[in-house]
């Protein structure tokens, strides 16, 4: 929740450095506000888990130890919980399984578990998106005018307040001059779709790429440099930039330590990327064409 909080902190300040009308500002500070209360609810529940009395509670927010238990009573935050989610048409994120993470799904050799924080799948959608704003250089509301929406519907829909559907997204791709394929993956993720399984190999492999480059948009586009130092040195310079140029389909280990470095949960591409070996394994001829993807053999992994 910090991480989404930071993302919407960046979008106000984007926004106000554009001048952007009143109403919009006030969107963005509102969906800031939204996310610091449910950061807050959360952060008490952590809190008391850990056995920390109400008095306490009340002592660091300043308020009565009634006052906090009413407020963030386990029975009111779930609700609030259930109510945000519903409103992002996204599962809660903040919970915490009791089960361990699979070691296959983390990426080893990292300081944080970068997979815990990740954005949640509609919060990657709405950031490609408004990194795909910013770089247009179009306003919300030259965008509402152009989709005959409303800039208050545009702004929600960029700060992950409202899902869009595919033909916004198709129609928020023509006027910011990208290709929709590269945020497909993040939709259907927002969407809770699963991909198909049998497919073409070498659709299989357009689509991986296309869902590390909506990851690679969500995550602002850092470069290759960055990206290396995110992954404590797991993807090299060269491997990131082969990768995001459609170039490779590496050995599982680099690509869940990139899709960790980008912000995305490995576990949500592994699929992807299982699809392309299976593809490749079951077609007919399994050369590819001069000059196309080179895909490491599952014994690499």
């Amino acid at each position: 929740m910090a991480t989404e909080v930071h993302r919407l902190a960046a979008q106000l300040l984007d926004s106000e450095l554009r001048q952007e009308e009143l109403a919009t500002l006030l969107e963005r500070a509102e969906a800031i506000r939204r996310e610091l209360d449910m950061y807050t609810a959360a952060a008490v529940q952590d809190a008391r888990h850990r056995g920390e009395k109400w008095e306490a509670v009340a002592r660091a927010a300043h308020v009565a130890p009634e006052t906090a238990r009413a407020r963030w009573g386990p029975e009111r935050v779930a609700r609030m919980m259930v109510l945000h989610a519903n409103d992002k048409r996204a599962a809660p994120a903040r919970w915490r399984s009791a089960r361990p993470v699979p070691a296959a799904e983390a990426c080893e050799d990292t300081a944080v578990d970068q997979s815990e924080h990740a954005a949640s799948p509609v919060s990657q959608l709405a950031s490609a998106l408004t990194q795909l704003q910013v770089s247009s250089g179009r306003t919300i509301r030259e965008i509402a005018d152009l989709t005959m929406l409303s800039p208050s519907f545009i702004s929600r829909v960029l700060s992950g307040d409202r899902l869009p559907t595919w033909d916004l997204v198709c129609a928020l791709s023509d006027i910011f001059c990208s290709d929709p394929a590269e945020l497909r993956v993040l939709f259907e993720a927002a969407h809770g779709v699963t991909a198909p399984q049998r497919q073409p190999v070498t659709a299989a492999i357009e689509q991986l790429h296309a869902a590390v480059r909506g990851l690679y948009l969500a995550a602002k586009s850092p470069s290759a440099d960055q990206i290396e130092v995110l992954s404590a040195k797991a993807v090299s310079v060269t491997a990131a930039r082969r990768m995001l140029a459609g170039v490779d389909v590496p050995e599982w280990d680099v690509l869940s330590a990139l899709v960790c470095a980008l912000g995305g949960r490995p576990a949500e591409v592994k699929p992807l990327w299982e699809a392309v070996h299976y593809a490749f394994l079951m077609c007919d001829d399994p050369r590819l064409p001069d000059g196309t993807t080179h895909i490491a053999p599952l014994g690499e992994c």
